[in-house]
């Protein structure tokens, strides 16, 4: 046998013992980690050409992505966000990180959808990591485990569109902020800074998660010695600077362009769409329902109506749980002397360069109920999407996705604090069945709630096959693409047509028109909706109908061919 090859296993076993020791795990516990990472893998990767929906923003996020590589320049906006009032962008990183799986790819959607559900990957570890870090292998496990099977991270894992990298950005910045306060390391706030750019850059929602990592750094500041302060400052200028200069080409722009960015955003939070009228309490508490029960039960996205219930109860046992969590790790981490105290003293205990295990898990505990109780005032009041009462049947998730690695590393906090043995053998028994019945239940939730493995629409591949066979019909002649519902756009076809060479011309210069009707939107598709286009078009005039079909649900394509 080579000497490189009896080396290999030998750096192995230094490498994985090294791991072992930094992070604290033993190696059963990676062992399973590893494994609920494959799993995890395993149910974002398996048939992922056409397990993403396509429509009109995917078609939309390629066709930047194909302009920024044909022009070599870096996009200056992201994806438009919807406004009532007037119109404003989310930030241009999110293209920029997915610009070399476009071009690796060629344009194939599905590289970029590849790289999506890899980003996607890092929730599941990093919840692991900070839930363990506060509570333990059972409260990291827990975490990692329900990350891994979550419907709806599955979902967001698999399909393009911007708000998808909000969780990996966010869980990133969680990360570097607990660090930072865990183990006395400033340079972490750096970390921190990346993940809070990628998510604020992804959504611009996102930028809630300001709110707790300034708590976060603010609490650094207070627990450090004044000599630790500087290194603090130092490196969280660092993480704002890094901030601020991915906003750099949008700085230029709107300094020279009348500020139209920062006009669209005041105009969207004085129009009286962007808040509700209902009253504060029921606003922060449907908040809190959608907030806390999305990334366990993928509602309101699934059985809107009927799983309403089943997000209430497990809204509510986690707010209960959490609560009895609380009272908990403050008993845990007072001592005989400062009993009475309550959690000032424990938090001034973590303070000390070495911290017991109870006061650092009480104060964990405490940490991240105060990020979720600021991610849900801050959005519950500010934003209507997040709290209305009657939910709309358009995904609006994505406005508060950016809790989604709290709550896993909240009911990992639950678990352990069920899962720790009591003096009474029998006390210990029935709280761990809890835990077990429980995870259960939500794991059998979310399995019967997984996204198929084949989109409704049929995904790119329908898209691809759709564009085909209007090349086919228009033949070598110059051929329109005409959206009947505007707002929505023909992008969903339009990129396979100019990814193909094909390049579509005003519908007056068009040899072959076609016409998108999407029946979700509009009625009369396939008959009325169409015969009134071409009645109130003058270029509709000498148009022979070719053939109508249905490229995907609730979208028709209706080709028109010139006469002569």
């Amino acid at each position: 046998m080579s000497t490189s090859a009896t080396r290999a296993p030998g750096a192995y076993r230094i490498a994985l013992n090294r791991l072992r020791e930094s992070l604290g795990a033993s190696g059963r516990e990676l062992a399973c980690l590893g494994s609920i990472l494959v799993l995890a893998a395993v149910l974002r990767l398996v048939s992922l050409p056409v397990r993403g929906g396509w429509d009109s923003d995917q078609g939309t996020e390629m066709l930047a992505l194909r302009s920024a590589l044909a022009s070599g320049h870096l996009p200056t906006f992201g994806p438009e966000a919807i406004s009532v009032a007037s119109s404003f962008h989310h930030g241009a990183l999110y293209y920029d990180l997915l610009l070399p799986a476009a071009w690796l790819g060629g344009g194939d959607p599905t590289w970029v959808v590849g790289e999506i559900a890899l980003l996607s990957l890092i929730v599941v570890p990093i919840v692991w990591w900070i839930a363990r870090s506060i509570a333990g292998p059972a409260a990291g496990l827990t975490a990692a485990l329900l990350a891994a099977a979550s419907a709806s991270l599955i979902g967001y894992a698999t399909f393009i569109w911007n708000p998808t990298l909000v969780e990996p950005g966010a869980a990133v910045a969680f990360l570097g902020a607990w660090q930072a306060l865990r183990a006395h390391r400033p340079a972490w706030w750096l970390v921190s800074a990346v993940g809070a750019t990628v998510a604020v850059q992804a959504h611009i929602a996102a930028a809630v998660i300001v709110l707790p990592l300034a708590l976060a750094f603010g609490l650094d500041l207070w627990r450090g010695p004044a000599s630790r302060r500087v290194r603090i400052c130092a490196w969280g200028l660092a993480g704002v600077g890094l901030f601020m200069a991915s906003y750099a080409p949008v700085i230029v722009s709107e300094l020279g362009h009348d500020f139209p960015e920062a006009r669209g955003m005041l105009a969207y939070f004085r129009d009286p769409n962007s808040t509700g009228s209902i009253d504060p309490g029921l606003r922060l508490l449907f908040a809190t329902i959608r907030i806390l029960a999305w990334p366990l039960t993928r509602w309101p996205m699934v059985d809107r109506q009927t799983a309403s219930p089943v997000a209430f109860a497990t809204a509510a046992a986690i707010i209960i749980a959490l609560v009895w969590r609380l009272g908990v790790a403050g008993k845990r981490s007072a001592g005989p002397a400062d009993a009475g105290s309550g959690g000032l003293v424990a938090l001034d205990a973590v303070s000390a360069p070495a911290v017991s295990a109870p006061a650092l898990e009480g104060f964990g505990v405490r940490l991240i109920i105060a990020w979720l109780l600021l991610i849900i005032l801050a959005l519950g009041i500010g934003l209507h999407a997040v709290s209305e009462v009657q939910v709309q049947e358009l995904p609006t998730e994505q406005y508060h996705v950016v809790a989604d690695p709290l709550v896993f590393v909240a009911v990992g906090l639950i678990v352990a604090g069920l899962w720790r043995p009591l003096s009474r053998s029998m006390g210990t028994v029935v709280r761990r069945m809890v835990a077990v019945v429980a995870i259960a239940a939500l794991l059998a939730w979310n399995v019967g709630h997984w996204p198929p493995l084949t989109a409704p629409d049929g995904g790119w591949p329908a898209a691809q096959a759709a564009a085909t066979r209007l090349e086919r019909d228009a033949g070598s002649s110059p051929m329109a693409l005409v959206p009947l519902f505007e707002s929505k756009g023909d992008d969903a076809y339009l990129y396979p047509l100019v990814r193909d060479g094909f390049t579509p011309v005003t519908p007056e210069n068009a040899s072959t028109v076609v016409l998108l009707c999407d029946s979700y939107w509009l009625e009369g598709c396939g008959g009325t909706a169409e015969a009134r286009w071409v009645a109130a078009n003058a270029t509709g005039r000498g148009l022979v109908l070719v053939e109508s079909f249905t490229a995907a649900p609730y979208r028709i394509l209706t080709v028109y061919r010139r006469a002569p």
